[in-house]
């Protein structure tokens, strides 16, 4: 009987099949995953204060949310929070180095700053206008938009010329266009706000 398949053949369908596992290992595959978003890492705001002043070293500056240089930031007489070399962080107040102008949120393990943003503080009766709150946790916390973690006051007010049942109604309804306001005394959301609502921020 004759062979059915000679070795050459045996060879080019070796050498096929050979090519064919390296056109996959080097071109892309279709069937790849799409990378995932990743959205802004939690941050538990457990310190809100006021800030007096912030004095910089020489090469202070926040690159790529981490810091460059060191800075104290001088709450009142017997309080100063000191940011190191090498501290994550945001600066998104523009007018740091004034008197005044800012307020410092703070994620702290005891007395060291674990991550920070400086804002700028809202008058009268400094508060800060924060992102929108997109979730609401339990113990007392929400989620906010830019990942921070920040805990309600027991009745939060909704500024809208729509009445809203609940906060979590607002949320629904407005909550990718609001703004969220952070009172600096009592360290807690106090107010939510729809875009279009007037003294968004009193």
């Amino acid at each position: 009987m004759r062979q059915f398949f000679s070795w050459r053949i045996w060879v080019a369908f070796a050498a096929l099949i050979g090519l064919v596992v390296l056109l996959r290992a080097v071109l892309p595959s279709d069937s790849a995953d799409e990378p995932v978003a990743v959205g802004p890492a939690d941050r538990t705001i457990d310190f809100v204060s006021f800030v007096y002043q912030v004095k910089p070293s020489s090469r202070f500056f926040v690159l790529d949310g981490v810091v460059n240089g060191s800075a104290e930031v001088v709450i009142d007489g017997q309080r100063t929070m000191h940011i190191v070399d090498g501290t994550p962080g945001d600066l998104n107040c523009p007018d740091y180095t004034e008197i005044g102008k800012c307020v410092v949120v703070a994620d702290l393990l005891g007395d060291a700053v674990v991550w920070f943003d400086l804002v700028p503080v809202v008058q009268p009766g400094y508060k800060v206008n924060a992102a929108p709150i997109v979730e609401i946790l339990d113990s007392g916390l929400v989620r906010l938009e830019n990942g921070w973690l920040v805990r309600t006051a027991n009745s939060v007010d909704r500024r809208c010329d729509q009445e809203t049942g609940s906060l979590t109604e607002f949320i629904r309804d407005f909550g990718p266009t609001s703004s969220t306001i952070i009172d600096v005394a009592t360290q807690k959301v106090t107010a939510v706000v729809c875009a279009n609502a007037e003294n968004a921020s009193t």
